[in-house]
C-alpha cells in the first residue's frame, strides 16, 4: 500500500494508459446531443449532462488529458453525469476488450482517483459502455480506511 501512496502519479498514469487502449469513440449521429454537451480533446470527446457544470466537465477533461487517457492516435468517448448523489463516469470500450479481473481492478483504481482528485471523494461508479453509451458493466470501488486492507 505504501508503494501506491508514494508512487501515486505513476500508478494513475499507467492505469490511464492501460484503459485508454480499450477506449473507442461512440457512434456519431444526430442524436449525440442526447448524451449531453461535448468537449473535444485531441480527437476524443467528453460529453457532460445538465447535472454537471461545464467547469467540472472541463476539469475532468483536462485531468484525463494530463494523464494521457485521451490520446490523439486512439480517440475515444466518455461521458460524465450524476444520478442522485452518485457520479457516473461512462466510457465507451471495445466490446471484445475481455473484462477480466485485472482490467476491472485497473478501472476501479482509476475511478477511485477520479473520485478523489476531481469530485472531492464523492460516490463515483464507472460504466463500461458500448458505442451508444449502453452499459455493459458497472465498476465500483471502496476506499479503505487507514490501516485497513480491502
Amino acid at each position: 500500500m505504501n508503494y501506491f501512496r508514494q508512487n501515486r502519479q505513476l500508478v494513475i498514469f499507467f492505469a490511464a494508459i492501460a484503459l485508454s487502449a480499450l477506449l473507442i469513440g461512440c457512434t456519431a449521429d444526430r442524436s449525440a446531443s442526447k448524451w449531453g454537451k461535448r468537449l473535444k480533446y485531441d480527437g476524443s470527446t467528453l460529453f457532460y449532462t445538465s447535472s454537471i457544470t461545464e467547469a467540472k466537465a472541463r476539469e475532468l477533461g483536462d485531468y484525463l488529458m494530463e494523464l494521457g487517457f485521451f490520446q490523439e492516435d486512439n480517440p475515444g468517448s466518455v461521458q460524465i453525469t450524476k444520478e442522485g448523489d452518485t457520479y457516473q463516469f461512462r466510457m465507451v470500450v471495445k466490446e471484445d476488450s475481455g473484462l477480466d479481473k485485472e482490467f476491472l481492478t485497473a478501472v476501479a483504481l482509476f475511478s477511485a482517483h477520479i473520485s478523489n482528485d476531481i469530485f472531492e471523494g464523492q460516490n463515483l461508479e464507472t460504466h463500461l459502455c458500448d458505442d451508444r453509451f449502453k452499459t455493459i458493466e458497472i465498476v465500483t470501488f471502496q476506499i479503505a480506511e487507514e490501516g485497513e486492507l480491502q
